[in-house]
């Protein structure tokens, strides 16, 4: 008897050591327990949305009122399909679920100038990828239950139609940053570079890591961008750069299997960075302090 209960104890401290590294080997998991203990990545939380998959294209769009809205796959009785998730990043509180009158494709989400309606249409513009045989539909962000067809000149789209861009001499993916006064050019397909208003070039920000994602502009002038498989822990990496004159602030370098899933973006006091990632048909959002 006191053989057996001594085996039997030696196989419960194992399942316990056992059990224990495996905890903690997810809490040293960018964004685990540890991490956040530890403040080794700045990680400030993680909060998640079952039946929710983003994609590269989900850019999440701020509705005024703290809350976003991204363009997003939803499950649904009849599977998943395009559809608007409105949320809360800092707590993970919904607004709601809205089904886009999509017929495939990855939708691309776009907010007006002024900040009043958002435009929605497939990732490459193509004919008739709404329901009703138009090439995207709008809609006012104070209701997103109402969508009328819009035409859309060209294949592809970047932007709002009327948002003011940098000319096309910078490439499709240049955009204005700091109010104007800065304008980022490439970073998917070529390096990211950062330009005065007037074209002159202040600084290449990265010339070998290409990303899948845009890069985003806080408030407060901090450029951060997700460069997929490049941290040196086996996950994705996020570099942060002063828009002003280029300068690097900082990187994360995301432990192995940190994939991000859409494009980072800031809080509107630009002291928070959202990171959406995907697990088990769940988008999460891991939320980082700006270094």
């Amino acid at each position: 008897m006191r053989r057996g209960q001594l085996i039997a104890a030696a196989v419960a401290a194992l399942a316990l050591v056992g059990a224990a590294g495996l905890a903690a080997w997810h809490g040293s998991r960018t964004c685990g327990w540890i991490d956040r203990a530890l403040g080794r990545s700045g990680c400030l939380g993680t909060v998640g949305f079952e039946g929710v998959a983003p994609s590269r294209n989900s850019i999440a769009q701020p509705l005024g009122d703290g809350r976003v809205v991204m363009a997003v796959e939803m499950r649904t009785p009849d599977g998943w399909r395009p559809g608007l998730l409105v949320f809360d990043p800092e707590t993970g509180a919904e607004g709601g679920r809205y089904p886009l009158p999509l017929r495939g494709g990855v939708a691309r989400l776009f907010l007006s100038p002024d900040g009043t309606r958002l435009l929605i249409a497939c990732g490459v513009i193509r004919q008739s990828c709404t329901e009703t045989g138009g090439d995207a539909v709008v809609t006012q962000r104070d209701d997103l239950r109402v969508f009328a067809d819009v035409p859309v000149e060209g294949r592809s789209l970047t932007a709002y139609p009327g948002t003011p861009t940098p000319p096309e001499g910078y490439g499709f993916e240049a955009v204005f940053a700091a109010r104007g006064s800065r304008i980022l050019a490439g970073g998917s397909t070529r390096p990211l570079i950062l330009l005065d208003a007037d074209g002159t070039r202040i600084a290449e920000l990265a010339r070998h890591d290409m990303s899948a994602f845009p890069a985003a502009v806080s408030a407060s002038g901090i450029i951060a961008r997700g460069e997929p498989g490049a941290s040196e822990r086996g996950g994705d990496r996020l570099r942060f750069w002063d828009v002003q004159g280029g300068a690097e602030l900082g990187r994360i370098e995301g432990s192995a299997g940190w994939r991000l899933r859409a494009a980072p973006f800031w809080s509107e006091d630009g002291a928070t960075l959202f990171v959406p990632r995907s697990q088990r048909g769940a988008m999460l959002l891991d939320r980082f302090r700006a270094p």
